[in-house]
């Protein structure tokens, strides 16, 4: 794979194109790395494919094919988030274009995002708040449980899950999950490889999935794996929608072979109005928003910033991806 300082080392004047809605201090932050630095910022398409030319580097969750094929100055993408499969595009690929993602910016918000969701379903307060709409009093359907002694499962101990992990220690939950390369996490009791998924989920009674997409891990909740979970159990997705083979998740939330799920991802984004999940009571649905926060860029900005001072003084990126894992 080709290095972002190869073939003569950075320009005299380095253009970063900016492509998500930051505020003017981020800006400022990034002007700031060094005077060879020029940043223009824009999130309308249009506008990013007749600025593209000048590009060096961009910073996006998703970059238009108009737009690539536009910026053909491009030798380094930093993804505004952890996921990246929205941005192996050819040029990735074939090592000719960088990527390096946000690893790390989403261990405050995810991670608290999930453990809500945990506290909602052990607590019932999505039922509590269907009764209150109804002017409803009825103290055994809200009856809730203690997380004390629950076991979560985590499928991806990677930064935000051991980030996960401490959250959910710190209410006396044991903690299990699967990791690409086994090693011990803090605060995680079991720790296994991938190999490993099918005896998390049988154990779990909050399955969260934190899983990149990629060709091993599409469709990997299929209806056999959600057969193998308790009926008391609960799954939260706030990894990637086509990990959960979503067909099979619906058969599971309607027939019972588990309680309920949380779903921050979809197949199909925005979920289509028509979809089943829309009404199902034993469903939370939130649009993609479990890693985002007013603070969110706080800490993505400061992340690609060190990177740029890297990139100019040609020293190996942080967070750098492999194409062919796909993260």
């Amino acid at each position: 794979m080709a290095d972002p300082q190869a073939a003569g080392g950075p320009r005299d004047e380095v253009v970063v194109l900016v492509l998500v809605p930051v505020a003017e201090r981020h800006v400022e932050m990034i002007r700031a790395v060094d005077p060879r630095v020029r940043v223009l910022v824009t999130t309308d398409r249009e506008r990013a494919r007749q600025l593209a030319p000048q590009a060096e580097v961009i910073v996006g969750w998703q970059i238009p094919e108009p737009v690539r094929a536009a910026a053909r100055r491009l030798r380094w993408v930093h993804a505004a988030a952890a996921g990246v499969d929205g941005l192996l595009f050819p040029e990735v690929l074939a090592g000719q274009v960088v990527l390096t993602s946000s690893v790390g910016a989403h261990t405050v918000a995810l991670p608290e995002h999930v453990m809500a969701v945990i506290l909602l379903f052990s607590r019932r307060l999505h039922v509590a708040l269907r009764n209150q709409q109804a002017r409803r009093w009825d103290r055994q359907a809200v009856l809730g449980e203690e997380l004390a002694g629950k076991v979560l499962g985590i499928l991806g101990l990677g930064a935000i899950g051991s980030a996960l992990a401490a959250r959910a220690a710190a209410f006396e939950m044991r903690v299990i999950g699967t990791k690409r390369t086994p090693a011990p996490v803090p605060h995680v009791a079991e720790v296994y490889g991938p190999e490993g998924t099918d005896d998390v989920l049988r154990a779990a009674d909050y399955a969260v999935i934190l899983l990149p997409l990629t060709p091993d891990t599409r469709g990997l909740i299929d209806a056999r794996r959600l057969r193998l979970m308790k009926r008391t159990a609960v799954l939260v997705n706030v990894g990637r929608g086509p990990v959960v083979q979503e067909a099979a998740l619906l058969d599971a939330l309607r027939e019972g072979w588990i309680a309920g799920a949380a779903l921050d991802v979809f197949e199909r984004e925005p979920l289509p109005a028509d979809s089943p999940l829309w009404g199902m009571e034993n469903v939370v649905i939130t649009p993609h928003v479990s890693g985002a926060s007013p603070s969110y860029f706080d800490r993505v900005i400061p992340l690609f910033c060190e990177n740029l001072r890297r990139y100019l003084a040609g020293a190996p990126l942080r967070n750098r991806v492999d194409p062919a894992r796909g993260y």
